[in-house]
């Protein structure tokens, strides 16, 4: 059984039953007992009957630490996708336009609407859903804004480096959505310290496996932080988030070897998922990859592969089309993926 649910206008398919979960890009597994361990113990040395800093202080200067940059171009939120929400609602002009990957996160035209904003959407077509550099500077060209996500979700795909260089060299804010960008082993750091008008989001969800923290960054300029942050409120985020940056600022090793994990394990069931009869891939260098199985839409395969205990992502722009997304999950995830794949196959 499948319904919807809408939060702030953002809509997804509600999946009944207990199956394995597939579809909402979470890491593989837990965090190691270390990592848990050192946060219950930042976390028990706080005093929570008082207010955490007006400004996020303490967390921002952990995440600067994280991340290699400066504290005063730091922010923090609950998530990536409030400080997302803070940045569009400071740069992007009422009735304006918002360049977009198309498809990408579906939140994008969730926050465009709220800003009453056009979206100027660049194309990504099969078989690799590459970025045409081309189009997208003409896009950028038009738009008061660029909202890139690199890799991009749901495709997986990026902006290579250059064509990122050549959106910023336009001199509007351009807005880096990084949330899977230590998959593809790409670090945003020297494009910032090239260019003011760059915005890059950054997340503990993915790679560090605390999606139930909701602990984002936003990096930029000091300048263009400070612009940012006054799209957001005082004592927005508690002391948990701070602890989360500081554990993760100090035990880097361990965000190093989920990413590692889960990259082998993406090219592993990339490799057998390809070799399946009738089923297609999309090269990703992300957590999750696109599929489609031959003579099925993306709205068949997803009912399938759910009756068959494994829950993966529907994507609207791509159903017609066959393509479904899914996260790469732990090994036994996989297996039961592959398998419910070829049963499929032979239904």
């Amino acid at each position: 059984m499948t319904g919807s649910r809408d939060v702030g206008g953002y809509r997804r398919a509600a999946v009944a039953g207990h199956p394995r979960r597939l579809d909402l890009n979470e890491a593989p597994r837990e965090v190691d007992e270390a990592f848990r361990k050192r946060y219950l113990e930042i976390l028990g040395s706080c005093a929570l009957r008082r207010y955490p800093d007006m400004d996020g202080r303490t967390a921002r200067t952990h995440a600067a630490a994280l991340y290699g940059w400066d504290v005063k171009g730091t922010l923090v939120g609950n998530g990536s996708n409030e400080l997302l929400a803070a940045a569009m609602g400071v740069l992007l002009p009422r009735g304006g336009k918002l360049a977009v990957l198309a498809p990408s996160f579906s939140m994008y035209p969730v926050l465009a609407r709220r800003r009453e904003a056009e979206l100027v959407e660049v194309q990504l077509s099969p078989p690799t859903f590459a970025v045409d550099s081309a189009v997208l500077a003409d896009a950028a060209r038009r738009a008061d804004v660029a909202l890139l996500c690199s890799p991009n979700n749901p495709t997986g795909s990026e902006v290579p480096a250059e064509t990122m260089e050549a959106v910023l060299s336009l001199g509007k804010p351009v807005v880096w959505d990084a949330a899977y960008t230590e998959f593809a082993g790409v670090d945003p750091v020297p494009l910032l310290r090239r260019w003011d008008n760059l915005v890059v989001l950054r997340s503990l969800s993915k790679a560090w496996a605390l999606a139930g923290l909701r602990a984002g960054t936003l990096l930029a300029s000091p300048a263009m932080a400070d612009r940012v942050s006054a799209g957001l409120l005082p004592f927005g985020t508690g002391w948990a988030v701070a602890a989360a940056m500081q554990t993760a600022a100090e035990l880097p090793a361990e965000g190093a070897e989920m990413v590692r994990e889960t990259v082998t394990e993406r090219r592993r069931q990339l490799a057998a998922a390809a070799a399946l009869p009738g089923l297609e891939v999309v090269d990703s260098l992300a957590n999750f990859f696109l599929l489609r199985r031959q003579g099925l839409t993306g709205s068949v395969l997803f009912r399938e592969l759910l009756r068959r205990g494994v829950a993966v992502r529907q994507v609207d722009e791509l159903a017609a089309d066959g393509w479904v997304r899914v996260t790469v999950g732990s090994p036994a995830e996989g297996d039961l993926l592959l398998a419910a794949l070829e049963d499929v196959g032979r239904a």
